[in-house]
């Protein structure tokens, strides 16, 4: 068949010896068959930005970052260059992800070449040794769904304790190989911990997944797989070997009324041991302080004071000056009490101020 452009390059180098056919096209690229060195393998064309069909890519690049740091200001501003920039990094996501994946023990082509933006790869075959067929195209028995559903919901654990995000899973960009399910198309997979969408993408892969399940497995229906995956893997407890049961329920933050209880609970808590303290230095518990932020109600206004005579003046200034008998120094334990039961006070009006 006639070379396409955008292999002749390949096969310039030597790295491509053969184009055997097209294999398919997709909103992304062009897949052909290729003959390299004695073997048989895929190479994948991506089409232009103008040409693709993927819808809302901005949300999939979120996060992702370019070791060249004024490749990456150029792309943050989106600039002409940046916007060649974004583009590179778009085709080069796939390869990245896949060896990354492959490091993990995930089940995904093997990357062989990627010259001049083209992506040569291994090529999933099935039993009889021809391309493997996507899971849309297969009728299923339920027992073999079942084993699907596993092996499925195992791959895609296993890519978010990698760090990895599909972001377009679905039934088809999975292959059936003779030995189990292959999952393929990674230019738009996102960061786990980088991308602000990735959750909402991972339970959207894992229920596109088990909503065509299924078809053959109807108790799957309602089934919270994905949420349950994000939770466990939140809180570092993913294991991709686990068998998980898709129930889950969402942690429900404590309403009005279980507040005010446990307010009140501690409340009781440092009044019973200010009361304690004040038992164990040998002195009275202070009465409870009106809390801060109650309103009084304001006094009425006294009449203004009359006319004092100067013999008044003369004597309250003798009183003012005489010192008062009977004072007593207060003890040092009693002190410290005070300052104890001033703390006590000073956490009850900091618990009544917080809601």
């Amino acid at each position: 068949m006639r070379v396409p452009t955008e292999l002749e390059p390949l096969v310039d180098q030597g790295v491509v010896d053969e184009v055997v056919r097209p294999l398919m096209s997709g909103k992304e690229a062009q897949v052909f068959v290729v003959r390299s060195r004695g073997e048989t393998l895929i190479a994948k064309l991506y089409k232009a930005s103008e040409n693709r069909s993927f819808k809302h890519r901005s949300q999939y690049v979120e996060g992702r970052k370019v070791r060249n740091s004024r490749d990456q200001r150029a792309m943050e501003r989106k600039s002409r260059y940046g916007k060649e920039q974004v583009e590179q990094a778009w085709r080069s996501a796939e390869v990245d992800t896949l060896y990354r994946l492959r490091a993990a023990g995930v089940r995904v082509p093997e990357p062989r070449d990627f010259v001049d933006g083209v992506l040569v790869m291994e090529m999933v075959v099935d039993e009889h040794g021809r391309p493997a067929p996507r899971l849309a195209d297969v009728n299923l028995h339920p027992t073999e769904a079942q084993d699907l559903l596993r092996q499925l919901l195992s791959e895609i654990a296993r890519m978010l304790c990698a760090g990895v995000i599909h972001g377009d899973l679905s039934d088809f960009n999975i292959l059936l190989a003779a030995d189990g399910p292959v999952i393929i198309d990674f230019p738009q997979a996102v960061d786990a911990s980088g991308n602000p969408h990735a959750k909402r993408l991972l339970i959207r892969d894992v229920d596109n997944v088990v909503g065509f399940l299924s078809r053959w497995l109807p108790h799957l229906r309602g089934k919270a797989y994905g949420q349950q995956m994000w939770d466990l893997w939140t809180r570092n407890a993913l294991d991709p070997e686990a068998e998980l049961d898709g129930r889950f329920r969402p942690q429900r933050a404590p309403d009005r009324k279980e507040k005010s209880r446990s307010l009140m609970e501690e409340l009781d808590a440092l009044t019973q041991k200010s009361k304690d303290r004040a038992e164990r230095l040998g002195v009275a518990a202070r009465p409870a302080r009106a809390p801060k932020f109650v309103v009084e109600e304001p006094a009425a206004p006294s009449p203004p004071p009359a006319e004092a005579s100067s013999g008044d003046k003369k004597k309250r200034k003798r009183r003012r000056k005489k010192k008062p008998t009977g004072e007593v120094e207060t003890a040092p334990v009693v002190e410290a009490a005070a300052e104890d039961d001033d703390a006590v006070f000073d956490d009850l009006d900091a618990l009544l101020s917080t809601d």
